[in-house]
């Protein structure tokens, strides 16, 4: 009886007509976040959807409207990370509604909250897209306010990979692993390169898949011009997150092969933690260490995201290689899940 109550009241709520839609939000109203775990998947493979809120203020419940081809992926669950209570979601055709509600008389949800997540399996290898395209969120005095929003996510129908000089690498495994996360590409002839330098562009904008950064700023280096159209969205959203900057004159020098200590600070600052001063660094080389570098070198070799070569040397100054920009960033993502 007391199910069949709440599934009335949440029902009762989601049903009612909103008191005002909102097409656009002011710079401290509700904004919401759509983000996918991969970025490419073959029939059969699953990707679990990921919505976000920011500047929340007491959402109690919610319905949410997203639209998807129902030939090419399947929805499998929906969860919320929400206490309370859900209905199972309401399909039709090509929409997908999924509603959700706090029991009792408490304050809704505030600030930035992880409201839930969707997961769907791919039906085909074709590429597909979903859109979130409403958001009705309802407060604790249950009144209600939709969002209308424009929020998608693409996902690319993934084709075999395989690349032509990576058998018996000592990262054979974790470049194929990134490789299938959409993180990296190889190049036309169908190699890799796995033992070659890597440049700051390459690097932001692997990073910035990896972590499926959302926010770009506008690129104002001196040469931004000489940033690759296709890269310049993901250098943007690196740049906007802090994790990789320019030099003292203003400029970026994307096409310079990024070193050791450049990398350790980068991946260190993704990590969004200040815990290290730089006084317990154990390599050999230490006194070659940057002063600004080993506060992040420390981190990054404390959290077992990067280690010496050989003879207990971080070797700074030296060119990172593209198997090792791999490995660093799947370390990363391993670790960020874990904090």
């Amino acid at each position: 009886m007391k199910r069949k109550m709440i599934f009335i009241l949440l029902m009762s709520i989601i049903c009612s007509p909103s008191l005002l839609p909102f097409a656009a939000f002011a710079a401290d109203s509700p904004a919401f976040q759509l983000t996918a775990d991969k970025q490419k998947l073959k029939a059969g493979e699953t990707v679990t959807i990921r919505m976000d809120g920011k500047h929340i203020k007491d959402m109690y419940a919610y319905e949410a409207k997203f639209t998807y081809d129902p030939k090419k992926l399947e929805l499998l669950e929906s969860k919320s990370q929400m206490k309370g209570f859900s209905v199972s979601p309401i399909k039709k055709d090509q929409e997908i509604t999924i509603a959700h509600t706090k029991i009792g008389n408490i304050a809704g949800e505030e600030g930035d909250v992880f409201i839930g997540t969707l997961k769907f399996k791919a039906k085909t290898n074709e590429a597909a897209a979903i859109k979130w395209e409403a958001m009705k969120v309802v407060d604790s005095h249950l009144q209600s306010l939709t969002y209308t929003l424009d929020k998608k996510v693409l996902i690319a129908a993934a084709a075999a990979i395989s690349f032509t000089d990576i058998k018996g690498h000592w990262a054979e495994d974790s470049i194929m692993e990134a490789a299938s996360k959409g993180m990296i590409a190889g190049y036309p002839d169908g190699s890799f390169l796995p033992n070659g330098s890597i440049t700051r562009t390459q690097f932001a904008v692997i990073l910035s898949r990896a972590l499926q950064l959302q926010e770009q700023s506008s690129l104002t280096f001196t040469d931004a011009k000489k940033i690759p159209e296709w890269a310049k969205p993901e250098v943007a959203k690196a740049v906007k997150a802090g994790l990789i900057q320019g030099y003292e004159d203003h400029s970026f020098r994307g096409d310079q092969t990024i070193t050791r200590a450049e990398m350790a600070a980068i991946a260190a600052r993704s990590l969004k933690i200040q815990e290290s001063d730089g006084t317990q660094i154990n390599f050999a080389d230490n006194s070659s260490i940057p002063s600004w570098a080993k506060e992040w070198v420390e981190i990054v070799a404390q959290k077992g995201i990067m280690q010496g070569r050989g003879g207990n040397r971080f070797v700074p100054g030296e060119h990172a290689t593209r198997a090792e920009a791999t490995v660093i960033v799947l370390r990363l993502l391993e670790t960020n899940q874990a904090l």
